[in-house]
């Protein structure tokens, strides 16, 4: 996959319907087994790639906006990307709606911290962030 690095690219991540992910192949990392996209530089790890392929001209200038779909975060990563690029995210504890278009300010191993103070573990709440296209 090295081939794609410094290319501008289309990535579609997770399961159906996928997470895309627009923008110039950064790096590719084996050690770290990520693959880094985009002028935000996200590292996305090798086993949420489902494929990767070349991105058209015309699909290169459109802007980064809010994908409609949000995705469950489970790993440290995405948790700590959803902090640094203040992602919009949604709580949910079963079927009920804790908090809104909120950003995570901290996370530890068991706990998320919300920007209104609110600090609710994570075994017993689901964070689902919508990630940039473009």
């Amino acid at each position: 996959m090295k081939h794609w690095v410094g290319r501008p690219v289309i990535m579609y991540c997770g399961e159906e319907p996928y997470t895309v992910m627009k923008g110039v192949l950064r790096k590719w990392d084996p050690a770290a087994s990520v693959a880094v996209i985009g002028h935000q530089e996200i590292a996305v790890p090798f086993r949420d790639i489902v494929y990767i392929k070349a991105l058209a001209p015309k699909e290169r200038s459109l802007a980064p906006t809010l994908h409609v779909v949000g995705y469950v975060m489970r790993e440290r990563q995405q948790f700590d990307n959803a902090i640094y690029f203040k992602s919009a995210v949604t709580v949910w504890k079963g079927d009920q709606l804790i908090a809104y278009n909120t950003t995570i300010v901290s996370h530890t191993k068991g706990s998320v911290t919300l920007k209104d103070g609110q600090n609710l573990p994570k075994g017993s709440h689901i964070f689902v962030v919508r990630s940039l296209r473009g």
